[in-house]
C-alpha cells in the first residue's frame, strides 16, 4: 500500500482526492467512441492527482522505462490509450469512495485552481527563459501545492482549520502549518515526489519554492522558476506584492511588466481550461476566489460524479479495449489493479479451451512462469480449488500445493489471493494477488469492488477470445479535415466585417458592434486551432506601432531614471522615413529595456549609450527595420560573447544572467533576428531586425 514516511510519521497518499467536475468531464470522454489521445490529454493535465498517478504507473516496473520521465505527455504514449482511460475511471471511483467531508471540497478546487495557474505561469517563464523542459517545469507548477493535499487525506480535522487562514495569511502560511503540525506542505509534496524516484529536480523545487531569492542564485533554474511562479499564482493580490515582483527580477533579471504579462497569459489559459470544464467566466485571480464556485455548482457536479460512477455500475474500469492480444489485455488489467489498490503483484491464469488446463498470460515475460501449469484435477492446489468452486480463497487459510507456493515466491509475497474469473457460467480462468498479512486487512476490505471488477474481467476476456471490437468515432484525421472546414468560413466572415466597417464612419456606434462580432469569431477560430493541435500557441497581439516614438518614450523616461544613476549621456539617431508597421509592441518595447538597462548595468559612470533607427535593411529576400543600441561599455569577453543568448552564470552580480536569453525569445516570437558585436576596447552594439510589415496580413503565422 502507498504510504511516504517524514519526520518519523506515516503518510497515506493511496487516493489523492480529484476536482469532481475535471472528472465528470473525464469519465464523459472515457466512455466517448469518438475521444481520442488529444482530448484526453488535454484534460488530464489540468489535474494534479491524475497527473500524479499517471506519472506512477508510467515509471513503474509494469512498462520497464529505461529512463523515468516527469512529462505527462511522454507518460501518456507510454500507457496507452486504453490504460489513460483506465486510469481516469478507476480514479473517479476512488474519489468517490472516499469519505471526505463536504467542506473539504472547496479547499481543493482552490488547491486545484492555484495549481493551474501556478503551472501554466512555469511554462511561460520556462520559455521565455530558455529552459529547454518547459514541460518539466508545468509539471513542478501542477504539483507545487500537491502536499496540501496530502495533509488534507492524513490530518483532515487538524489540517482544515489551518487551510482556513491561507488567503488571510498566505505569506505565513508554511511558518503556521510548521507551528501547528511540525511539517509544511512543501516538505510533506516533496517527499511524496522523491518516493517516485523521478530524474529530475521537481521534488527540490517544490520543498524550496518559498526559498529567499538570495540563496537560490547558484541554483538550477527550475528551482528558480518555481520559486517566482508559486507565490505568484497564490492568491489574488500577488500581482501587486512588489517583493514577488522583485524575486522574478533578482532571480531572472526580468522587469516588473514583463512577469506581470506573463502572469496575465498565465490566467488566460488557465481561463480557458475552467471554461472548458464548464465554469462561469469567474476567476480567482481577478474575483473573490469564494465566489469561483458556487456551492450549487459544486454539490451538483459531486451528484453528476456520482451518476456517472453509478452508470458505469463500477465495472466498467477496463473500458472497451482496442486490442484483441490478450498480453495486452492482461497488462490492462495490471494497471486497473495498480491504480484502483496499489497492487501490482499479480498472474493471470486463463483455462485452455478444452478446460483442463490453468497456464498465465506471462505479460512480464518471466520465465520460470511458463513453466507452470495447473491441472483441473488437481485437489491439492488452492488457485485450482478458488476455479472449481467459483469461490475467491487467500493463501494463509489453507496450505496449498507447491506449485501454489512457487506462485507466492514469484510475487514475492507472503501470500496470495486467489480470484476466480468467470462470464456467466464460462470458467475464464484465476487471478493470483499478491499480499501481505500486514496487507490483507485492508485488501479484505475490498473484497465487494474486488468482485465486482472479476465480473468485468470475466467478461471483457469472454468478448475479446471471440470478436474484436472497432471504435466507431471520428477519426483525428477527420476532425481536422471539417475544423479545416469551419475555419474558411469563418475567414470568409471576419473579412467581410473588416470591409464594412471601412464602409462607414469610424465614429459610427456599429463599430463597436463590428469589433465584438470580429473577437468573437477569432476566438471560435482560436478554439479550432487549439481542438486540432494542443501544443499551438495562442497568437501574440500585434498593432501598428511607430517605433521612432517608442524609442524617444523610453529614451526619455530612461534620461529621468536609469541614466541619471551614472550620468550616462544619450543620443538618438532615428529614420524619420520609416513608417508605423505592426508588430508585438509590448515584447518590442520589453527587448529595448532589457538591452539598455544591461548596457546601464555594465558600464561605468560618464559614458554614453546610443539608439538608431533604420528603414530598408534585407536579409534573405525580407524586409526589415533595424534598431541599433550601442554603449561606450567595457565590452563583452569573447568566451561570454559565443554564449550570449544562452542562459548562464552572469558577470553582473547578483542576476542569473538570463537577461539577453529573455530578450532573444521575445525576438524570435515577434519573429525578428538579432545580432551582437563588442570590443573591449570600443563597447557593445546590439542590432535586431523587425520585420517590416504595413500590412496586418503581412505578419507571418506563429
Amino acid at each position: 500500500m502507498q504510504h511516504i514516511y517524514l519526520k518519523n510519521e506515516s503518510y497515506s497518499v493511496e487516493n489523492l482526492p480529484s476536482e469532481p467536475t475535471l472528472l465528470v468531464e473525464l469519465l464523459d470522454l472515457c466512455h466517448r467512441d469518438n475521444a481520442d489521445f488529444e482530448m484526453l490529454s488535454i484534460a488530464i493535465s489540468k489535474d494534479i492527482s491524475l497527473t500524479a498517478k499517471i506519472l506512477q504507473v508510467a515509471n513503474s516496473p509494469i512498462y520497464r522505462q529505461e529512463d523515468k520521465t516527469t512529462d505527462i505527455r511522454r507518460a501518456l504514449n507510454v500507457l496507452g490509450m486504453t490504460n489513460i482511460r483506465n486510469i481516469v475511471t478507476t480514479c473517479a471511483i476512488k474519489q468517490f469512495f472516499t469519505n471526505f467531508t463536504k467542506d473539504i471540497n472547496p479547499h481543493v478546487q482552490f488547491i486545484w485552481l492555484r495549481s493551474l495557474v501556478c503551472a501554466n505561469l512555469a511554462e511561460r517563464i520556462a520559455k521565455l527563459v530558455g529552459y529547454e523542459k518547459p514541460g518539466e517545469a508545468f509539471l513542478a507548477g501542477l504539483l507545487h501545492q500537491i502536499g496540501m493535499l496530502v495533509l488534507l487525506l492524513n490530518r483532515e480535522e487538524s489540517y482544515f482549520p489551518i487551510l482556513n487562514r491561507y488567503y488571510s495569511e498566505t505569506e505565513n502560511f508554511c511558518f503556521l502549518e510548521r507551528e501547528q503540525l511540525q511539517v509544511d506542505h512543501c516538505e510533506i509534496g516533496a517527499a511524496l515526489i522523491e518516493s517516485w524516484g523521478l530524474d529530475s529536480f521537481i521534488a527540490d523545487a517544490v520543498q524550496f519554492q518559498h526559498a529567499p531569492a538570495d540563496e537560490l542564485l547558484s541554483s538550477p533554474v527550475l528551482l528558480k522558476i518555481l520559486a517566482v511562479a508559486g507565490p505568484l499564482s497564490s492568491n489574488n493580490s500577488a500581482r501587486e506584492n512588489h517583493e514577488y515582483l522583485e524575486k522574478a527580477g533578482h532571480l531572472f533579471a526580468m522587469t516588473e511588466d514583463i512577469i506581470i504579462d506573463c502572469l496575465a497569459l498565465a490566467v488566460e489559459k488557465s481561463k480557458q481550461m475552467i471554461a472548458d470544464l464548464g465554469f462561469n467566466s469567474q476567476f480567482y485571480m481577478e474575483e473573490n476566489e469564494a465566489e469561483t464556485f458556487e456551492t450549487t455548482q459544486h454539490e451538483s457536479s459531486r451528484e453528476k460524479l456520482a451518476e456517472k460512477i453509478e452508470d458505469i455500475a463500477l465495472s466498467h474500469t477496463l473500458g472497451t479495449s482496442e486490442n484483441n492480444q490478450t498480453v495486452e489485455f492482461t497488462q490492462e488489467v495490471r494497471i486497473n489493479f495498480s491504480t484502483l489498490f496499489n497492487l501490482d503483484q499479480l498472474f493471470f491464469f486463463q483455462v485452455t479451451e478444452n478446460q483442463t488446463t490453468l497456464s498465465a498470460i506471462n505479460d512480464l515475460e518471466i520465465n520460470q512462469l511458463d513453466e507452470i501449469n495447473f491441472k483441473i484435477g488437481d485437489k491439492n492446489s488452492l488457485l485450482v480449488k478458488a476455479f472449481n468452486q467459483k469461490k475467491s480463497l487467500i493463501s494463509s487459510s489453507e496450505e496449498g500445493s507447491i506449485a501454489d507456493k512457487q506462485i507466492i515466491r514469484l510475487l514475492n509475497s507472503e501470500a496470495a489471493y486467489f480470484m476466480p474469473l468467470y462470464y456467466k457460467t464460462t470458467g475464464i480462468g484465476v487471478l493470483a494477488i499478491g499480499t501481505t498479512e500486514l496487507e490483507w486487512p485492508t485488501l479484505q476490505n475490498k473484497v465487494p469492488l474486488l468482485q465486482l471488477l472479476s465480473q468485468e474481467i470475466g467478461r471483457r476476456y469472454f468478448a475479446l477470445t471471440r470478436e474484436n471490437s472497432q471504435s466507431t468515432g471520428m477519426t483525428l484525421v477527420d476532425f481536422k479535415k471539417v475544423a479545416h472546414e469551419v475555419s474558411n468560413p469563418l475567414t470568409i466572415i471576419n473579412n467581410y466585417l473588416y470591409m464594412l466597417g471601412k464602409k462607414i464612419d469610424n465614429d459610427h456606434p456599429a463599430q463597436e458592434e463590428i469589433k465584438f462580432i470580429s473577437e468573437e469569431i477569432e476566438r471560435v477560430g482560436n478554439i479550432l486551432r487549439r481542438a486540432k493541435d494542443p501544443e499551438i500557441q495562442s497568437r501574440t497581439k500585434y498593432q501598428l506601432v511607430n517605433i521612432n516614438k517608442l524609442l524617444t518614450a523610453l529614451d526619455t523616461l530612461f534620461k529621468g531614471s536609469l541614466y541619471k544613476t551614472k550620468q550616462i549621456e544619450s543620443t538618438l539617431h532615428l529614420d524619420q522615413q520609416i513608417p508605423s508597421f505592426y508588430c508585438a509592441k509590448d515584447k518590442l518595447k520589453q527587448i529595448v529595456i532589457n538591452i539598455i538597462k544591461n548596457s546601464v548595468e555594465a558600464m561605468a559612470e560618464n559614458n554614453t549609450i546610443k539608439i538608431s533607427s533604420r528603414d530598408n535593411i534585407y536579409q534573405d529576400s525580407q524586409q526589415y527595420i533595424e534598431i541599433s543600441i550601442q554603449d561606450s561599455g567595457p565590452g563583452i569577453a569573447p568566451e561570454i560573447l559565443k554564449n550570449l543568448f544562452k542562459p548562464v552564470d552572469s558577470t553582473k552580480e547578483g542576476h542569473a544572467g538570463l537577461g539577453l536569453s529573455i530578450v532573444n525569445t521575445l525576438v524570435q516570437e515577434i519573429s525578428g533576428n538579432i545580432s551582437c558585436y563588442s570590443n573591449q576596447d570600443q563597447g557593445t552594439e546590439f542590432k535586431i531586425l523587425i520585420p517590416r510589415n504595413q500590412e496586418e496580413s503581412e505578419i507571418p503565422p506563429k
